[in-house]
């Protein structure tokens, strides 16, 4: 019967979207461009993440999905987290920190201005197969955009990338003298101040980004007993951002950029029992330093929204220093180089090519010590063809050498068709490799034990969709893929955690959206995804740990008039495996808001609220307990801008 009630709304959902395009798709038809080789574009229609370059998105062979500006400034978010969730991207939460899945995938390359920032390590979150960077420690308020491209990318940038790709897009700094300051008071003792001041000249402009916040006591609704908070995982972080941009009178750009985040938390908070809220690791609480530095010349276009050659290189650290049944410290570095040239072969055809190295380091002490290497050296080509009739097509292929694992190659295809100037279809393959990290090869402690035998990840993905703005005030898409990855990474728990290589892993899933803007005042979206994930081995794991939304279900209300505007967002997920060693329920809902009053262009009012249905449900769930989400929250905010 639940089963039959998900596929009915599923249904409405559908008819629904056919019922609101029906009325205005003849005139669309009538209106759209017979060239459909649109040459102009704005800010908002092109994608830079998908191709390596600026493309409209109605060329992009990919299902992307992209955070704007606008969106930033009307949600008020707190961390990217928060973003990327009320865009319907699932992240998942934990006191250590945040991560993406994509196409039911956390092998996910996260990535600032198109450089990498995972940790090739890890994992440094319980439960997480792969090396990955808290989401949370990026400032928002440092964010121009974000764009997550899911599918294999790791033809265009290297290993980790089987999922598909996050890349956060950072403000430049702007002439003048520019300062805005936010506040905000919650619940759960929940405060956070941050400034940033941004000026300069036409050739020297600089940003500074600075960031306080303290949390209290994580609180959750227990299953059965009521509001429930964990002892000690209470969190306090502050961040620091610095840009310095020198521009030269030809056009090329020479950039700095600093961020350093301190953060004092919780490390282990999942508890053994949701109804005690006591936790597997008392008392595990640790200090947390990221530091990042990126120096990057980048040449002067030679066509408008043309694509740039670049050089960079750049300096990536993170230690850790805390304690779960043992004290433990973790220094880790990164550091690397990058060049990027393009060559405009034609008003048509665009060819991409680059080089990096990438050098990574962990040195961990751990009741057993670890120090390990490892370099990546990687050449690639990009190839981007409009062919007229509004066909395009990009291919592209990687050789990338590993100094464990040694070379290899990964390709991918896409083909797109814009049918009309509102409507593209596309279909696309591509390769994906993905390593093991250092420490699940070599760690030696008295809880992990490694396994120097562990072979590479390889998939091959299929992925078809189309998109269509079918009239001026509703626009659909639908998006499948379907996946087959060899040799894929698991883990056990007995006396140690222990990975090994799975024989096959499959992932198939289904994303449909569906945006309508009923009014000047109101509009409305709603959207629904599935995926699944199934192994070979058949081992229990994967019920709970690589299916935790099968089922999802989204519904986005917003609203705009004079000085007011707010969205509201309900997420229902369905179908998640109940009973021992999965999940305690098969199903949640969880509703959030936002809601501005804008006193004058440059002051505004805001309150937020999270999870206000005060859900209960987990996370993540792992062998040793869950990691329960947290309950009703609310913000209240004020920003101005001088």
């Amino acid at each position: 019967m639940k089963q039959y009630k998900e596929q009915k709304i599923l249904a409405a959902m559908l008819c629904g979207a056919l019922t609101l395009s029906g009325a205005e798709y003849a005139a669309a038809a009538e209106n759209a461009a017979e060239d459909l080789a649109v040459e102009e574009f704005s800010l908002d229609d092109y994608v830079v993440t998908a191709n390596r370059m600026k493309v409209r998105s109605q060329e992009v062979a990919a299902e992307v999905t992209v955070v704007t500006s606008e969106d930033l400034a009307k949600g008020n978010y707190t961390t990217v987290t928060d973003a990327l969730r009320d865009k319907g991207i699932n992240v998942k939460t934990n006191t250590t920190g945040s991560y993406v899945e994509l196409n039911g995938d956390n092998r996910v390359l996260l990535m600032v201005n198109g450089r990498r920032t995972n940790w090739n390590h890890g994992p440094l979150i319980s439960g997480v197969d792969t090396g990955l960077m808290d989401l949370d420690t990026f400032q928002v308020e440092n964010i121009e955009r974000i764009e997550v491209v899911r599918g294999p990318n790791s033809s265009l940038y290297g290993n980790a990338a089987m999922g598909g790709v996050v890349n956060i897009i950072t403000k430049r700094p702007q002439p003048g003298m520019h300062v805005k300051v936010r506040g905000e008071v919650g619940t759960q003792k929940q405060r956070r101040g941050a400034l940033r001041v941004e000026g300069g000249d036409d050739s020297v402009t600089y940003a500074l980004t600075v960031s306080r916040e303290t949390r209290g006591d994580i609180e959750y609704r227990s299953p059965s007993n009521g509001n429930l908070s964990i002892a000690d995982t209470g969190m306090h972080r502050t961040s620091e951002a610095l840009t310095l941009d020198k521009k030269f009178t030809n056009g090329d750009l020479l950039s700095f950029d600093f961020t350093n985040t301190e953060a004092n938390k919780s490390m282990a908070a999942n508890v053994k029992d949701a109804n005690t809220a006591q936790p597997t690791y008392p008392n595990a609480r640790g200090r947390e330093t990221v530091r990042t530095y990126a120096l990057t010349y980048t040449w002067a276009a030679k066509t408008e929204n043309g694509p740039q050659d670049y050089f960079r290189i750049y300096h990536n650290q993170e230690k850790l220093d805390g304690a779960y049944d043992a004290s433990f410290q973790d220094d880790m570095k990164a550091m690397g180089a990058e060049y990027q040239k393009n060559w405009l072969l034609s008003d048509k055809n665009t060819l991409i090519s680059g080089v990096s190295f990438h050098h990574e380091n962990i040195q961990e002490e751990n009741n057993g010590s670890l120090d390990r290497s490892a370099n990546t050296t990687s050449l690639y080509l990009e190839d981007n063809w409009r062919m007229g009739r509004g066909w395009s097509l990009n291919l592209g292929t990687r050789w990338e050498d590993h100094s464990d694992f040694g070379a290899d190659f990964t390709s991918h295809i896409g083909l797109n068709k814009e049918l009309s100037a509102a409507t593209n279809a596309f279909v696309s393959w591509g390769q994906a490799v993905n390593n093991p990290t250092l420490k699940m090869r070599y760690a030696n402690t008295q809880w992990w034990a490694g396994n120097e035998n562990l072979q590479q990840e390889k998939s091959q993905t299929v992925t078809a969709g189309v998109k269509s703005k079918i009239s001026a005030n509703t626009d659909v898409d639908a998006t499948f893929y379907y996946s087959k990855v060899k040799n894929a990474l698991d883990w056990i728990y007995t006396d140690k955690t222990r990975y090994y290589n799975v024989a096959q892993e499959t992932r198939r899933g289904l994303d449909l959206n569906l945006r309508h803007r009923f009014s000047p005042q109101w509009s409305v979206r709603l959207g629904y995804s599935y995926a699944q994930v199934k192994e070979s081995d058949n081992t229990w794991h994967y019920l709970y740990r690589k299916n935790n939304q099968p089922n999802r279900y989204i519904l986005g209300v917003s609203y705009k008039q004079d000085k007011w505007d707010g969205d509201l967002t309900l997420q229902h997920v369905a179908g998640r495996i109940v009973g021992d060693n999965a999940f305690l329920k098969s199903r949640y809902a969880t509703l959030d808001m936002v809601l501005n009053y804008h006193c004058t262009d440059k002051t505004k009012f805001y309150i937020k609220g999270y999870n206000l249905t005060n859900e209960s449900y987990e996370s993540i769930a792992t062998w040793s307990g869950y990691y329960m989400a947290p309950g009703r929250s609310v913000i209240l905010g004020v920003q101005h801008e001088f």
